[in-house]
């Protein structure tokens, strides 16, 4: 977490028992609590895809609660599920519009359900937003932004990166969805940029279970680099595809969703290789970088058991800035007073936890790590601490 904005004033429960609530008539505030949404996807056709960003939220605010909470008052986690339908995404946007004081974390593929509630408001969202709509919102401050002025997704520099390493094909996969198919075309975009113009796509079924044609067309081209906008069990189905079809892709990336323990575990024998470029810190990295032990730590014991990954990543990060304006709004938060912090927020790191961002000016910035499968575990590939292209 950020310090307290006065650079000299005691950090931590120090700092927290020094301020005293007072009086609000905010949406979300009491005396002794600030409320803060979420809405995810639960259930529906790809059941449990939120369960680690609401984890990861809920840890982070156990963490902050037991330190004191934010100047006297506790947090309380204030959730939806959207059940992958744009439709109760907006309902349960709405419903919670109502009760809390902004907006956070969110892993769904359908949050532009929610963007006309929060269109034209003063709440402060710092969803994930995964949704082009939901990121172009100016009061959106996503903890992995997409610039909305750029038809990519902000990876032209990755791309590049193994362009230098002779990659000239790639193929791009994605879901038979709104949002998904718009990221996918974006990779695509970002590819051409870096030169790599000898792209295959492939649009499949949200539910698809057999990739094998896939996997065999692209084995038949010879492509060297694979990209998908799946989730985990649709990345891992494919990584098995390409084994079982005898073809190893000179890169096969999949995406930066495929980090985690959960990825492996699907995929088995077959997630040997991946190699993929992340914009965070790894779980591995946690001897050398606090703010990802504090992660570990935390998310271990809300979730004993339960495997974080890219998303639970960046709903802690999300919970972390929102919590910061939260902490600057001072003893009576208000939503402005929130925005006002949320705009300044220019280049965020989370003490480490990613590389450098710009959520208020939507960029990501073209940091990044190389990171893959080696011996059945994660590990750095380049560089050996912090992030390249910085």
């Amino acid at each position: 977490p950020a310090a307290p904005v006065d650079p000299n004033a005691p950090a931590g429960p120090a700092a927290e028992a020094a301020c005293a609530p007072q009086p609000s008539t905010e949406v979300g505030v009491t005396d002794t609590e600030v409320r803060i949404g979420s809405i995810g996807t639960i259930s529906g056709a790809i059941a449990g895809f939120g369960t680690t960003g609401r984890n990861a939220m809920t840890a982070y605010f156990e963490m902050i609660n037991a330190q004191g909470g934010v100047c006297g008052r506790q947090l309380r986690l204030v959730t939806g599920d959207d059940g992958l339908d744009a439709g109760r995404n907006r309902s349960e946007t709405q419903r919670l519009a109502a009760e809390v004081i902004g907006f956070a974390g969110g892993v769904t593929v359908v949050d532009n359900g929610g963007a006309d509630i929060l269109a034209g408001t003063n709440i402060p969202d710092v969803s994930l937003a995964i949704g082009v709509n939901r990121g172009l919102l100016p009061n959106n401050f996503s903890p992995n932004p997409i610039d909305p002025s750029q038809p990519g997704n902000g990876t032209i520099a990755v791309m590049q990166y193994f362009a230098s390493q002779g990659v000239t094909s790639a193929a791009v996969i994605w879901p038979a969805q709104a949002d998904a198919r718009l990221r996918g075309q974006a990779f695509v975009h970002d590819l051409n940029q870096a030169g790599i113009a000898d792209v295959q796509t492939f649009e499949v079924q949200i539910t698809e279970t057999n990739y094998g044609p896939v996997a065999q067309q692209i084995a038949n081209a010879g492509t060297q680099l694979v990209l998908t906008a799946l989730e985990v069990s649709g990345m891992a189905r494919l990584a098995q595809a390409f084994q079982q079809v005898g073809y190893t892709p000179q890169v096969p990336f999949y995406g930066a969703q495929a980090y985690g323990q959960q990825f492996i575990e699907l995929a088995g024998a077959a997630a040997e290789g991946t190699t993929i470029a992340v914009t965070f810190s790894i779980f591995e990295d946690a001897p050398n970088v606090p703010a990802m032990q504090q992660f570990v730590e935390w998310y271990g014991r809300v979730a004993p058991g339960n495997n974080p990954d890219f998303f639970a990543i960046m709903s802690w990060a999300s919970a972390d800035m929102i919590v910061d304006a939260v902490r600057a709004a001072g003893p009576a938060p208000t939503r402005d007073a929130m925005i006002a912090y949320l705009q300044t927020l220019t280049e965020y790191t989370g003490d480490g936890f990613l590389a450098p961002r710009n959520p208020a000016g939507k960029v990501t910035g073209n940091c990044f790590a190389i990171v893959g499968v080696r011996n059945g575990q994660w590990q750095r590939i380049e560089p050996a601490a912090g992030f390249l292209n910085c």
